[in-house]
Formats: structure tokens, C-alpha cells, sequence
């Protein structure tokens, strides 16, 4: 291998710098000039020991960090002003009717199981007491779902069966409510219900409008919501999981959970916007990740995932972490109902389905 010569390697350290968010002009000249360009030298050489020496601390920052980084389930449906929740609507022979197009029909009259929406997300810790910050679309899920707004509009209420966060460190899943939401920016205060983790939760960057585009950043969270945690498993063991649990989503996620198999995907990349309401970013990442902390290689908090363009991998978005301050600081606005599981529709949910699969299980004679 051939050695580099001075001015390569002063080339390669300005790459390096560059990748690292630095950017530096080497001054030209004769002698006059030569302390200023060894002095120019020295100080790329110290800022790549100083990239360098942080990326060692990755591995360390990034255990840390998992810890604090919770998967959120939530599962949602709609009721009257008598509290009657959508249903699935039953044909004579007990098997749910759908529409032309295949979509299953529902009304507050039926007499199938609840019509529900599960869906998935990220929220990471933030204080001492249980507090997370995440998506404001994950904590009011309808507010950014088309099919909901004829229901809304027709003067139906969203209910939460299930709302919930497993965290790396327990091996049930963990009630949420909704604190606060900012009323412009998507982005949420949620809190544990009844138990508080003992991970440490994630520092903000104190300065973190002030980031340089062009610096390292790490993205945490669960893309995909479930399917990026399967991916994992080998195929023997998938074919377990799903046997045990009848391949329902929940029931996986509890007992990846037990099995200490539920980890986040972390991902790398640069950050190259930061404007003041939104930061541009391309670290991977894909639905179910909304709601993961955007850290610095220093695991401080710069900002909240929230959105990405899935025809162009550079073009990932995420909110500035001061609006998250401003909610743990009482900004916002408090989060109007619901904001925590409502009891006993789950119990109605579960006992509806147990009755459909007795009337399938008689309809085949078994």
C-alpha cells in the first residue's frame, strides 16, 4: 500500500471532516503562508480524532438508548353517544358481510365482533416519572386517518381498547395515557400508567437548533411496527410464534416480549436540513418508526420522527426536540378524550370473538 503523501492526506482529512458535518477553507500561499496551513492541518487531524473517538462511543450510546425507546400498540374503535361500539355486520350463518369492493360491513347494530383498528409506533423516555415523548398520530391515531373522518363527522367517538408500550426491561406490556399535544406540530406527551421504567430516560440536546447540517445522526425505532422484529427470527422459530399465538399481533408481541426478542432497529445517517419547524434526515426508516428519538452521536435528543417519502430514501422528517420541551415544560395543549384505555370493551372484543369462532366451529361440525 502506498503511503499517502501530504496533500492527499490533507484532501482525505477534509473528506472525513465533511462527512462529519465540518467543512474548512485551506488557505494558499508561499512561506508566509505555511505555519497558517500547519496550523490548519493540526486542527483537521484533532477533529478527526474527535469523529473518531466518538464513534467508538456509538455501541455504548446506542445500548442506552434502546432501553429508553418503547414499542407502542394501540388499538382503537368508535362508539355512540350510548357507548354501543362499531361491530362487524353477521350474515344468518354467522359469517361477516362485506361490500362489493370486499371491505367488511360494520354498524353499531351489528352482532359480530368490535370493528377495531390495531395499529403500531415508537415513543422513547424523556422523564423521570414515566413520561415518553412520540408522534401526536400515534397518540390520536384518527386525527390523520381518512377512513375515520365520515365517522367523526358523524358524530361517533374514537375509544381505546388497548393502549400500551413494552419496554426492554419488563415482560408485560405497560398502560399509556396522553398528557399534552401540540396543537401545529406532530408531536405528543405520553406517561406510563401504574409502573415507572428504571432505564434512564434520554437527554435533549440543549442546543439542538443549532446543530450544523451535514453532523452524524441515529434514528431508533420500530419500522414496520411488528414485521421488522419477525424479519429477524429465523424461519423454525417464526413458524413457533405463530403457532403459539395463532399469528395474532399482540399475542407475538407479548411473547417476544417474554423471549426478550422485542428490539428496536437502529439505523444511521446525516442530517441535512434543519429548519425551524422540521428537520430532513436520511436515515432509514419506514411506518412504525414514527415517534423514535433522532439522536446525536452523543445520544442527546435532537428530534422526534415523524414522516418519510418512500420513493426517495433522502427525504426522512422529523420534528425539532424543542417542541417536545415545550410539552414537558406545560406547553401544548391537553389532549381531549381518549386518553387511556376505556375498561371492559376489550373483555366485549374478546368474549365476541370467542362466540364467532364457536358458531364457525359449529357451523363444521367440530
Amino acid at each position: 500500500m502506498t503511503p499517502l503523501g501530504p496533500p492527499l492526506r490533507t484532501l482525505t482529512l477534509g473528506l472525513v471532516l465533511a462527512v462529519a458535518g465540518g467543512c474548512v477553507a485551506i488557505p494558499h500561499g508561499d512561506q508566509q503562508d505555511t505555519e497558517a496551513l500547519r496550523a490548519h492541518i493540526q486542527t483537521l487531524e484533532a477533529r478527526v480524532r474527535a469523529v473518531e473517538s466518538r464513534r467508538e462511543e456509538v455501541p455504548a450510546v446506542v445500548a442506552r438508548a434502546r432501553a429508553a425507546v418503547a414499542f407502542v400498540w394501540g388499538t382503537y374503535t368508535f362508539v355512540d353517544t350510548a357507548g354501543r361500539p362499531l361491530r362487524h355486520v353477521l350474515n344468518e350463518v354467522g359469517e361477516p358481510v362485506a361490500d362489493p369492493r370486499g371491505v367488511p360491513l360494520v354498524d353499531l347494530t351489528g352482532t359480530g365482533p368490535i370493528a377495531v383498528t390495531n395499529y403500531t409506533g415508537t415513543a422513547f423516555l424523556v422523564g423521570q416519572q414515566g413520561e415518553l415523548l412520540t408522534n401526536r398520530h400515534v397518540a390520536q391515531p384518527w386525527r390523520e386517518d381518512e377512513a375515520s373522518a365520515p365517522l367523526l363527522a358523524a358524530g361517533l367517538r374514537p375509544v381505546f381498547l388497548r393502549l400500551r408500550a413494552f419496554f426492554q426491561e419488563q415482560v408485560e406490556a405497560v398502560p399509556i395515557e396522553v398528557l399534552r399535544v401540540d396543537a401545529e406540530q406532530d408531536i405528543a406527551l405520553i406517561r406510563t400508567v401504574g409502573w415507572v421504567p428504571s432505564a434512564e430516560p434520554l437527554s435533549i440536546h440543549p442546543q439542538a437548533d443549532q446543530i450544523p447540517e451535514g453532523r452524524p445522526v441515529i434514528l431508533i425505532g420500530y419500522p414496520t411496527g411488528l414485521d421488522a422484529v419477525l424479519a429477524k427470527l429465523d424461519t423454525p422459530e417464526l413458524n413457533a410464534l405463530e403457532a403459539a399465538t395463532g399469528a395474532d399481533g399482540y399475542a407475538m408481541t407479548e411473547r417476544l416480549v417474554e423471549t426478550h426478542r422485542l428490539r428496536p432497529t437502529i439505523t444511521g445517517g446525516f442530517l441535512w436540513e434543519a429548519l425551524p419547524h422540521i428537520l430532513v434526515y436520511d436515515a432509514q426508516t419506514t411506518g412504525g418508526g414514527s415517534g423514535g428519538p433522532l439522536l446525536d452521536l452523543q445520544g442527546r435528543v435532537i428530534g422526534v420522527n415523524t414522516a418519510y417519502l418512500p420513493e426517495f430514501r433522502g427525504g426522512n422528517f422529523g420534528v425539532p426536540i424543542r417542541f417536545g420541551q415545550g410539552l414537558l415544560e406545560g406547553g401544548g395543549i391537553e389532549a381531549g378524550a381518549p386518553t387511556h384505555e376505556t375498561p371492559g370493551l376489550m373483555a366485549q372484543e374478546t368474549s365476541a370473538a370467542k362466540s364467532s369462532v364457536e358458531r364457525s366451529r359449529q357451523r363444521n361440525g367440530r
